[in-house]
């Protein structure tokens, strides 16, 4: 699966704007959120700092070192929880987003907040309902597009399935609570006798006996992906990540297999072992810990193994991941939601190479946890800032409404007669009847890609373009992250969204005529800017549901 339209940023400049204009006209600009590097100028004004960030459950020290680099409020615990005009972004971490339902009421939250998840993530963040959704996906497709997830058993429903495979083989079995994190409660188990017997559901799975190895040592990746849409559909995936190495050469001896330093590659696990080294110099082959493209070094330099194969197949397996919960997600986004702007999701997907370097997945994390020792800085910290600015994040309307004079005055900018504040407009689902009658024109249950792939661009309608310039907003910003979905060769993946819906099609005719080249990105983009100047894309006026 190759990666779509990448921008690269190269500008080694520290001195950054503090506002980033879009694209295309008629619509406000965002915030920039700040790389470790950089600083503003002009400084930001005050009257901007009183953009909040609301933490109502605690902050990762790496999150919280990006909102206040940049300038802006960060309120934490019951003071969050204030309903305040000034609020932009809620930053949720409660564990309870990983129980069996949603603990958050999405329906209340202010259209120009936006927070970091969407509802229904437990159907892939908890390892039982990830199961469930990936079963139905590999009956319905087959194992040879989804066959990268270990066989699972919940227990206690499958227990007398998984007595019978266990008594046929010897072969090890890994448990895990479905929706623990951290390695906590993780045990490995070989007899029948050790299956968990407790009413509250528990998660055995196949355990890959045959890992690819470095220096005798088992590894996993931390991998981060943002879903920044759900329809269309928009997953992004850092080229950075994690290398997590246990600390005791592998071995499959029955007599070992108690011991978590063979067999766990958690962090939180392997810091406990006296083998454990830190890596205190990124690029290095040292430590129990590198980054990403340390290890992509390695295989270059010391295996002389083309990785890059294994990356295009990994990017396809965090496609096809997200996929599994897509049709719950966009269910409970339809109906909970109204704001294309509400919502955005950072994922931690943990990824194992076997001995012929075949990703497997081994667990989403919802919640995933965003160290700032060296190493994790060292990815994190670029990550998160880049990540922001992707999502992007608009001027409250009360802050616009009171104080664009000196805002503008401060940043020495020409004077405007649009807000620079949050325009709901641009991220509305709401349809007129133009909209309608365009949808109606693609009956998507019998539409083959062929049919729409050229008709459906044509006189894009304000529901077309505000689409598509959210999406180009969104890639302009693309460094280190790269969009994997949708990409001018990801149509294949359309398959598995049941069935794709009208805006999933009208980016991917947009990104097979446009996406293919910087030229034609380009062209595109001028044919989207005529079309806001006219603004076309703030017309609501007849809206319906």
């Amino acid at each position: 699966m190759e990666t779509q339209g990448k921008e690269k940023n190269e500008d080694k400049t520290t001195s950054m704007f503090p506002l980033r204009y879009s694209l295309f006209p008629n619509v406000p600009p965002y915030i920039r959120t700040l790389l470790p590097d950089q600083h503003y100028d002009p400084p930001l004004p005050q009257e901007l700092m009183k953009m909040t960030w609301a933490a109502p459950s605690g902050i990762s020290p790496v999150v919280e070192e990006s909102v206040k680099h940049a300038g802006l409020t960060l309120t934490q615990g019951q003071a969050a929880k204030q309903d305040s005009p000034y609020i932009s972004s809620v930053w949720e971490t409660l564990p309870i987003t990983e129980k069996g339902k949603d603990e958050i009421d999405f329906s209340g939250l202010n259209a120009e907040v936006k927070i970091n998840q969407f509802p229904g993530l437990f159907v892939i963040g908890r390892k039982d309902r990830l199961w469930t959704c990936y079963e139905k996906m590999m009956k319905t497709f087959g194992r040879n597009s989804f066959g990268f997830l270990p066989r699972t058993y919940i227990v206690p429903e499958d227990r007398e399935e998984l007595e019978k495979v266990m008594k046929a083989s010897d072969k090890a079995m890994i448990v895990k609570p479905p929706n623990w994190y951290c390695g906590i409660g993780i045990k490995l188990i070989n007899k029948i006798g050790d299956i968990p017997n407790k009413k509250n559901k528990m998660v055995v799975q196949e355990y890959i006996d045959n890992p690819f190895l470095i220096n005798g040592l088992k590894f996993d990746l931390r991998l981060y992906v943002l879903l920044t849409s759900i329809d269309p559909v928009k997953i992004y995936l850092y080229e950075e990540g994690l290398v997590r190495f246990a600390t005791a050469k592998y071995s499959n001896d029955p007599a070992e297999i108690g011991n978590n330093f063979i067999h766990l590659t958690n962090y939180s696990v392997n810091k406990t072992s006296s083998d454990f080294v830190f890596n205190e110099s990124p690029g290095e082959y040292e430590g129990h810990k590198w980054n990403l493209r340390t290890l992509w070094k390695y295989f270059d330099e010391e295996l002389g193994v083309d990785w890059r194969p294994v990356w295009e197949a990994t990017k396809d397996v965090c496609v096809k991941t997200v996929l599994c919960g897509h049709q719950h997600i966009k269910q409970e986004f339809s109906r909970q939601l109204k704001s294309e702007y509400s919502c955005y999701k950072l994922f931690g997907f943990d990824i194992f190479f076997d001995q012929h370097l075949k990703p497997w997945l081994l667990e989403v994390n919802n919640i995933p946890s965003i160290h700032i020792n060296t190493i994790d800085a060292f990815v994190n910290r670029p990550m998160v800032a880049e990540m922001f600015n992707i999502v992007g994040f608009h001027i409250p309307k009360v802050i616009a409404a009171k104080h664009q004079k000196a805002i503008e005055d401060k940043l020495k900018m020409s004077r405007s007669e649009q807000s620079l504040g949050h325009d709901h407009r641009v991220y509305s689902r709401l349809r007129n009847k133009e909209d309608i009658a365009k949808t109606d024109q693609f009956s998507l249950d019998e539409l083959c890609r062929e049919e729409y792939l050229d008709r459906i661009l044509s006189d894009l309608s304000p529901a077309d373009v505000r689409t598509i310039i959210r999406a180009e907003d969104e890639l302009s910003q693309t460094c280190n992250w790269s969009r994997i979905f949708p990409t001018s060769s990801s149509h294949p993946a359309l398959q598995f969204i049941s069935p794709p819906s009208y805006s999933d099609c009208l980016l991917d005719a947009w990104e097979r005529k446009y996406g293919t080249s910087q030229e034609l990105r380009q062209q595109g983009r001028d044919i989207l800017r005529d079309l806001c100047r006219e603004k076309i894309h703030l017309r609501l006026c007849d809206a319906v549901e």
